[in-house]
């Protein structure tokens, strides 16, 4: 048995499906060209194919592998955590009418093609239909860049012919592949030019019409469609009857159930699906199961069987799966949905709803969200405008909470409007299902909401609402008037003991939110205590992880790096306890703060990479912002990425996240020598002291910034960073919020800050203190920082101390692989009392700034040839290379004067 006329076809597709994966290989075609048949010819083991409706959640997964259940309790990156793991040994997987899938399947799809699954994915699509799931998610996965796509197009006259004779010959009752055509062609060869020239090259349609004849099924037919009809109608009444019951439920149809459609027995249905199989309409799948031999057979059944007909098998089908399945109605209750909804039309409305929501719920169980939206949205079509409000206003808030779950927040916050129209009384229900997100419009609807429903609400459902009305204050920005309801829902939860555990963890969250600022570093260690009690007692790790988290970033503030190294023991514990792609997050991103703030940045930057790598391939959106902030930390120690770029910056966003995305890429540049570019990025953010910072960044902010500012010679705006830094002066600088990085004590900056205006005292005074707090702490690269910063200031008094600073200090900074701060201190002990002139002190001030020699002559009234000489002088006496570093030697020797300005660039 082979093929016929699929040569090129099958060679294009074996050589597509053997590279390596992971990889999506997608053959298209209209329904009927032989898309499945040319897939079966790889013989790979594990088949899946897509329903337009009423699988089951996450039906793909259940028939890929079925061994891997979700969990309720999970998330949907756990659960492709799980199936990349049961997948890790490759193969191939062939989804056949992926373009039915269901939108969740397909999202898992994808994040494991992105994840490295080692898998080849092919998929069969029939072109010019297609579900909601693959218009929201095939653009997707089609993006990918290991995708590769096979047309398949009609067969040519004499390949048409070929299969027309042979099927004629042979009988051919299957819609796979077929023998050779007999030596002696059986067909008529006026019929078969009939049928070559009607069937267009498309296999279905001439093995139906190879089976026919121009006078059994007329010389002038639309398509396939009316040669499948006719071919019905040759068959016995029972055979008709039967096929058309089977079309209306799913693809893989149970015998028992057809009977009871049927109303007959099962036994008595044996001998019309045994004439059925004959005929090559139906497939057996075993085990009292059968398939239609092409999915266009059933749709082409399913569209003409008559309204009335059509109700009462629904119904049929509906109440056989209801009884049949009544021990398991999760796996078949999206199927009942779909069936009670058609019966629908008739006007019993009630049972459409029930199941539709039935059936919501556990795709909810499930974590198939968006299946969930579906099925509610199926509730409120079904129950149309004879639902009661009230029951139409819980539909919709059923979802709001699948498309919260499933990340559409527009589309919740509609649902829930909606709902509070139509029942205010729920007001309470749609507040908790809407999380303040940051969007000030959104977050001032759930602090009304949560107003409005404080004035009824008790018990466990008011410590909720508080949590809710702090976090929407907080992320709204009204700061103060978050902490009141915070601090009011924990102490409401304390007095009762009987709070259910979810709000307890509600109150704890909100409360250490709303005290992130460092100034309540005591409190926040208070609160972690009880969070990490509380997931004890509970025997919930996901509680207790929490609090662990909130512990060590308590420890970093307070740079007591011992003991990060022994709740980082716990925590591995927690993850331990409770496995999955986010809490081994959080592990692998405090371990490797930990591991750059110890000077330890090889393995800092491999443990960053690997977490990046293990959200980023789940699509999380949290991935890039802590690997990009360990990046920073890392390379100001290393040197940073020679592609480090500023960032498209000309629509970000709100102002806090324009600060985000600016701050760190600046003084990544500053660093680098690159200041032109910087001093764009800074001037972006606005004046520091009108930079809207939220607490838990305040600190980092105002570090970065201050360094930022001492790299462009920025004075006035260095001393405002003093002043803002100075309250937290003994404290240390960390990402906050599960610390992505350290960046050293604050005596450290404001010591490199008291340096750039001159104040050699106080710098001595904070940089001392900063060398003695990292070498008492252990982190020796921020000691060599400390030692670079004040022997430089030394070098300036003229003070031999800063020599033997530095000399101590160089062989630490080039065995932790400090390369630009080796070349710092190089520098440094290279000066004879400071080598430049003040003209040329004054023109590598300006090249530090970034200014072009051609600025820098009209700014001192030079030539622009004098200024070349100057500037080659200063690259001399300082041995270096470039402009760059030019700005980094002045980093250290600013000009004196705290007042001085300097000409803007004309």
């Amino acid at each position: 048995m082979q093929l016929v006329g699929r040569a090129s076809e099958l060679a294009a597709l074996r050589r597509m499906a053997a590279a390596p994966g992971p990889r999506l290989v997608l053959v298209e075609g209209e329904a009927g060209i032989g898309k499945t048949s040319l897939v079966r010819e790889l013989g790979a083991a594990r088949w899946a194919y897509g329903v337009d409706e009423g699988a089951p959640p996450l039906w793909l997964w259940r028939q890929l592998v079925p061994d891997v259940r979700p969990d309720a309790a999970g998330d949907r990156f756990a659960l492709v955590g799980e199936l990349r793991a049961a997948l890790a040994g490759g193969g191939l997987l062939v989804v056949d009418d992926v373009q039915w899938a269901d939108e969740p399947s397909l999202l898992v799809l994808h994040r494991l093609l992105r994840a490295g699954a080692p898998v080849v994915v092919c998929a069969t699509r029939r072109t010019g239909e297609s579900g909601a799931g693959w218009d929201r998610v095939g653009p997707d996965l089609l993006s990918g860049p290991d995708v590769a796509r096979l047309a398949v197009g009609g067969l040519p006259d004499e390949a048409a012919a070929d299969l027309v004779r042979a099927v004629a010959a042979t009988g051919d009752a299957g819609a796979g592949p077929v023998a050779e055509p007999a030596a002696e062609p059986a067909a008529d060869t006026t019929d078969v030019a009939w049928a070559v020239r009607v069937g267009g090259g498309n296999p279905l349609f001439l093995r139906e019409l190879a089976r026919s004849s121009p006078a059994a099924v007329g010389r002038s037919m639309g398509g396939v469609g009316d040669v499948i009809t006719a071919r019905v109608r040759r068959l016995d009444a029972p055979v008709q009857r039967l096929l058309r019951a089977a079309s209306l439920l799913a693809e893989d149809v149970e015998l028992t159930v057809v009977a009871r459609l049927l109303d007959e027995p099962t036994v008595a249905c044996l001998p019309a699906v045994s004439a059925a199989l004959a005929a090559g309409l139906l497939v057996d799948s075993g085990g009292g199961r059968f398939r239609f031999a092409h999915g266009l057979v059933r749709t082409v059944l399913a569209a003409q069987t008559p309204l009335q007909e059509a109700v009462v098998l629904h119904l049929r089908a509906a109440e056989a799966l209801e009884d049949l399945h009544r021990h398991g109605l999760s796996a078949v209750s999206a199927d009942i949905a779909r069936h009670r909804a058609a019966v629908a039309v008739v006007g019993d409305r009630a049972p459409a709803v029930a199941w539709a929501r039935r059936a919501a719920e556990d795709a909810t169980r499930a974590l198939a969200h968006e299946e969930a939206a579906r099925l509610y949205r199926s509730a409120l079509d079904c129950g149309g405008a004879a639902l009661p409000p009230a029951e139409r206003a819980e539909s919709l808030l059923g979802l709001a909470a699948a498309e919260a779950a499933a990340g559409r927040h527009p589309e919740t916050l509609a649902a829930c409007r909606e709902a509070v129209d139509l029942a205010p009384e729920l007001v309470a229900r749609a507040a908790l299902l809407l999380e303040a997100i940051g969007e000030r419009d959104r977050d001032r609807t759930v602090e009304t909401w949560c107003v409005r429903a404080l004035a009824t609400a008790t018990g466990a459902v008011r410590v909720r609402l508080l949590a809710r009305l702090a976090e929407a204050r907080y992320y709204g920005g009204d700061v103060e008037g978050a902490r009141a309801p915070a601090a009011e829902a924990v102490a409401a939860a304390a007095e009762d003991s009987r709070q259910s555990v979810e709000a307890r963890v509600a109150a704890l969250r909100a409360r250490q939110l709303t005290c992130s600022g460092p100034e309540f570093s005591g409190e926040r260690a208070g609160l972690a205590a009880q969070m990490t009690a509380l997931g004890e007692d509970c025997g919930r790790p996901d509680v207790e992880l929490w609090g662990r988290l909130w512990t060590v970033d308590v420890l970093f503030e307070r740079g007591d790096l011992g003991g990060i190294e022994v709740e980082l023991t716990r925590l591995r514990s927690c993850v331990e306890r409770r496995p999955g792609p986010l809490p081994r997050w959080h592990l692998l991103v405090a371990t490797a703060a930990l591991a750059q703030a110890r000077g330890d940045l090889a393995t800092a930057r491999e443990l960053g990479e690997e977490a990046f790598a293990l959200l980023d391939a789940l699509g999380h959106p949290a991935a890039t912002g802590a690997f990009l902030s360990l990046l920073g930390g890392l390379g100001r120690h290393a040197g940073h990425s020679p592609d480090v770029a500023a960032p498209v910056i000309d629509d970000v966003g709100e102002v806090r996240a324009q600060l985000f995305a600016r701050l760190g890429p600046a003084v990544a540049l500053v660093e680098s020598g690159r200041t032109a570019e910087a001093a764009r990025l800074y001037r972006l953010t606005g004046p520091p002291r009108e930079w809207e910072i939220p607490p838990y960044f305040r600190v980092q902010a105002l570090a970065v910034g201050a360094q930022i500012a001492v790299g462009l010679g920025l004075p006035a705006d260095v001393a405002w960073f003093v002043e803002a830094l100075a309250p937290y002066a003994d404290g240390h600088v960390v990402g906050g919020a599960g610390a992505a990085n350290y960046l050293g004590p604050v005596a450290l900056i404001l010591g490199s800050c008291a340096a750039a205006l001159g104040d050699l005292d106080g710098a001595v005074q904070h940089l001392t203190a900063a060398l003695a707090t990292s070498e008492r702490i252990g982190a020796p690269g921020f000691a060599v920082e400390a030692a670079c910063e004040l022997g430089a200031v030394h070098l300036r008094r003229g003070d031999p101390a800063g020599r033997l600073l530095l000399t101590r200090a160089r062989p630490t900074a080039v065995e932790l692989g400090m390369a630009p701060w080796t070349a710092r201190i190089d520098e440094l002990l290279s000066r004879d009392g400071g080598p430049l002139t003040a003209r040329e002190r004054e023109v590598a001030e300006l090249v530090a700034q970034g200014w072009s020699n051609r600025e820098i002559a009209a700014a001192l009234v030079l030539s622009e040839r004098t200024v070349g000489n100057h500037v080659q002088h200063i690259l001399t006496k300082l041995g270096v290379s470039n402009r760059g570093r030019i700005a980094a030697w002045m980093s250290s020797g600013m000009s004196s004067s705290p007042d001085a300005r300097r000409p803007a660039p004309p």
